[in-house]
């Protein structure tokens, strides 16, 4: 071997042994770097669980006749936000303990709509499947059903809503259903007014308002400002924000019927504290006109939904 030979021998084992060892360090770097990411993504995920409210739904299945091809759906609403599950019993039998099925529902604590406080929300289930009993007047009989109106804790992640316990709701609504019909009922849509008085927080500016009705909902959201100058005046009546909606009478439930429960919920940051969202529930009794639902301060008003003004009574 010469010595030029062995120089460049040298030489490519001197230049092999560089590229093996950068080679190295950047498997280490690259591995670092990826270990640091996972850490931060940990702690990303407990930032947004934080920010997360878990709404624990129990549901007594023992007292409701499930057949095998039945499901269960839910609705909820919770800080401004409604959200629907559909649940199939057969497929979550390890969520079923002593016959009560569980189910959870996750909400942003804080959105651009309002933030979680001491506020009340409503669960209602519903029994959904292919058995449409048909009434004299071709319309559909009430399904099983169940709603609660609870309330959340200030300073708490979750909450927890109970279903199909006493089923007096369900027994009330048959009982009103089976009462003489008032007005006209061959209605192909039912009409609903949420009614929220905020005269005494007419700083809010905007009233996010949800209409319910055997498991469908709508939500508008209001400028207030608007509705205020629509009535020329600032005086307490105008700011008795009422909100209309309309629902078509058909839904995958059946029927839309007189006895079915209906909830109004309103939201806004400065409703509170404490309370940043408020609900009411009623049941449905009239097709021909508004069935009206009362927020807020229920007690100001005639049961017709009439606000006690001065001089009347």
């Amino acid at each position: 071997m010469n010595r030029s030979t062995f120089g460049y021998s040298q030489i490519f084992s001197i230049f092999s042994i560089i590229l093996l060892l950068l080679s190295f360090n950047y498997q280490i770097s690259v591995f670092a770097v990826s270990g640091k990411g996972n850490d931060d993504n940990k702690d990303d995920n407990k930032d947004d669980n934080k920010d997360l409210f878990n709404l624990h739904i129990k549901m007594n299945i023992n007292n409701i006749e499930l057949k095998d091809t039945d499901k269960i759906k839910i609705v909820a609403y919770v800080n401004g936000e409604a959200k629907i599950q559909y649940l199939d019993p057969q497929k979550k039998k390890g969520a079923i303990t002593n016959n009560v099925l569980t189910s959870n529902l996750e909400f942003n604590k804080t959105n651009e709509i309002s933030s979680i406080g001491e506020d009340e929300f409503f669960v209602c289930g519903y029994v959904l499947n292919d058995v449409q009993t048909k009434l004299a007047n071709n319309y559909s009989a009430i399904k099983t059903y169940d709603c609660d109106e609870g309330q959340t804790i200030e300073g708490t992640d979750t909450s927890t809503a109970r279903l199909f316990g006493t089923m007096m709701k369900f027994q009330k609504s048959l009982e009103l259903n089976k009462l003489p019909a008032k007005g006209n009922q061959l209605f192909g849509d039912v009409k609903i007014t949420v009614i929220t008085p905020i005269y005494d927080q007419k700083d809010v500016d905007l009233l996010t308002v949800i209409a319910m009705v055997k498991g469908e909902y709508q939500m508008k959201t209001v400028n207030i400002e608007d509705e205020v100058k629509k009535t020329g005046d600032k005086s307490d009546e105008s700011y008795i924000i009422r909100v209309p909606f309309t629902f078509d009478r058909n839904t995958e439930l059946g029927t839309v019927e007189k006895g079915d429960m209906v909830f109004g919920c309103a939201s806004a940051e400065e409703l509170g504290p404490p309370q940043m969202t408020e609900c009411e529930k009623k049941f449905i009794k009239d097709f021909d006109k508004p069935n009206k639902i009362v927020t807020r301060h229920e007690e100001d008003f005639r049961p017709g939904g009439e606000y006690y003004e001065d001089g009347k009574e």
